[in-house]
């Protein structure tokens, strides 16, 4: 025999057994009622597909563990509506809260900028000395002895050396080199020239 001809057999005999089968299974509980009942009590734990019983009786719950009736439905909707009107309430206290915050910035900014310039200002009128007090204060350093003008120009920066050579006469001007040490008396040379 060929391949064919056994498939075709099996054919046969299988195919119109797979409905019988599916259709037995779903007509089992009004075929035979009291196996069906007995069936079902065995297993009343279970969820049956073909359970023609009952379904609310059953305990399969396809819905929440809370939530079973309208009250707690409602029980529900109204502690939500009460946290969302709590939330709310919350956000709205932080945005006065961050509105505050944000005056009280905008002030202490605004008083800082205040300070800083008042500092400012008087910084730059207690270091602004009228030309006429700097040729003063120049001439009484100069008129000191080069002993004793030595030791205090050489505590002195260049800027301020500078300054000093750029406000003397020529006397005074000669006076302040020879005073100075040589490298120091050179590098003021060049940042003059």
């Amino acid at each position: 025999m060929s391949i064919k001809k056994v498939l075709k057999i099996l054919g046969y005999i299988f195919v119109p057994l797979l409905p019988m089968v599916i259709a037995i299974y779903f007509l089992f509980p009004y075929v035979n009622e009291e196996k069906h009942k007995e069936v079902a009590e065995k297993y009343s734990d279970d969820f049956v597909i073909g359970d023609s019983t009952d379904v609310t009786m059953s305990t399969f719950r396809p819905t929440a563990a809370r939530g079973d009736t309208i009250e707690d439905l409602g029980e529900d909707y109204a502690s939500m509506e009460g946290k969302v009107s709590r939330f709310q309430k919350d956000i709205q206290e932080l945005k006065m809260k961050v509105d505050s915050l944000t005056i009280v910035n905008d002030s202490l900014t605004q008083q800082l900028g205040q300070r800083d310039s008042l500092a400012n200002d008087v910084l730059t009128a207690d270091t602004e000395i009228s030309e006429e007090e700097f040729s003063e204060n120049i001439k009484s350093l100069l008129d000191l002895d080069i002993e004793s003008l030595s030791p205090i120009l050489n505590k002195m920066s260049d800027e301020q050396l500078v300054k000093i050579f750029k406000a003397g006469s020529g006397l005074q001007r000669k006076k302040l080199l020879q005073s100075l040490e040589s490298d120091r008396a050179a590098k003021l040379m060049s940042e003059v020239l």
